[in-house]
Formats: structure tokens, sequence, C-alpha cells
């Protein structure tokens, strides 16, 4: 019997298990790794899902601007609330106002219920709703327009969609579905009206 246990439990016998059980530990190793990372990973999704908000900042007084090569503001907007989603750079807003500025004179100011800014882009689209439409008035009277929606982009140009009504005191009153322009020194400039436009013209 002694001899039978020495012959089992000998140097090379020692020798043989030790080196089996290294693969035997890291193939353990491994698969508890594994099931850890998707343990870990079930529990991130499990949160994220019910969290959807943890991607999203919201700020108050929110603002986003734009400056020329001299540091001047070209554009100011400012928000009661706004929402960013971090992986988009997409901004929520809500009881926004835009004001744009020729050096330090204020010459269009436009403000909305809603709307969606980029922080990368720098576009924004301003949105109506059922209580108030987007409302956009050249200062010293020059210009006003309403719409459902207003596109705003670099160069201080714009589309306005959704029951467009421009009144340019002294020159007309323009109604139509589709407007482009931009927003210059004398109010609404190199305006175009598409579809179904209807004009009076003031004399």
């Amino acid at each position: 019997m002694g001899g039978l246990f020495k012959k089992i439990f000998s140097k090379g016998t020692l020798k043989l298990l030790a080196a089996l059980s290294i693969p035997t530990c890291l193939i353990y190793f491994w698969y508890y790794s594994n099931e850890q990372a998707r343990i870990e990973m079930e529990s991130y999704q499990k949160e994220q899902k019910a969290n959807p908000m943890q991607d999203k900042v919201t700020i108050e007084n929110y603002e986003l601007k734009e400056v020329d090569d001299g540091n001047h503001v070209r554009w100011q907007l400012v928000a009661d609330l706004g929402t960013m989603h971090a992986a988009t750079k997409d901004v929520n807003l809500e009881k926004v106002k835009v004001e744009y500025f020729d050096g330090p004179k204020l010459k269009m100011r436009l403000r909305a219920p809603f709307g969606l800014a980029n922080e990368s882009t720098r576009k924004v689209r301003l949105d109506a709703d059922k209580q108030a439409r987007v409302i956009a008035e050249g200062e010293e009277g020059k210009g006003r327009m309403e719409a459902s929606k207003v596109e705003l982009t670099k160069k201080n140009q714009f589309e306005a969609t959704g029951g467009v009504n421009i009144d340019m005191p002294g020159v007309a009153k323009v109604t139509g579905n589709h407007a482009l322009g931009e927003f210059g020194k004398g109010g609404i400039q190199k305006l175009r009206i598409i579809g179904n436009t209807h004009s009076v013209v003031s004399m």
C-alpha cells in the first residue's frame, strides 16, 4: 500500500499534475472573466434602459453664440432650458431667443417656444406650437416675419416654412408657404417666397 501511495504521489506525477493545473486555472479564469464582463454589460444595459436621461445634460439659461474673425458676436441664442444629447451635440430648447448683431448694434431678434441647436455645426431650428409662432423682428421697424418653423444657418441665412407672413413697412406684405433670405443690416434681405404666394405692395 505504501509503495502504491509513493508511486501515485511521486515527484514526476506531482510535476505533471502541477503542469496540467496551469492551463486549467487559466481556462477557469478566462471563463470567469468573460462571465463577469457579461454580467457587468447586462447590468449597464439595464441601467441605461432604466435611466435613459444619463446621456443627456439639462442646462437652465442655456446660451450659444457665433463670433466673427474679430471676435465680435454675430448672433447669440438664449433659452430658458437646453437639454444636450452628449453623443450628437444636439440641444433641445425651450423658450428661445436669438439676436443678430451688426458690430455692437442689434439688428434682428427672433423668439420661439421651442427649438433645436447643434453645438458643433451651429445650426439652429426654431419651432412654433399651438399657442405661439416663430417671430422675427428687425430693429427700428425694419421688417417682421412669422412662420411655423425657421431654420438658421451660418452667414445670417434663414429658411422659413409653414404659413410664412412677412411685413416690410413701406415696401410690401407677403404671405407664402416657404421663404428664403438672410438677416442683413436692412433687416430681412435677399428674400425669395416660394409656393402659393400672395403679396400687397405698399406705395
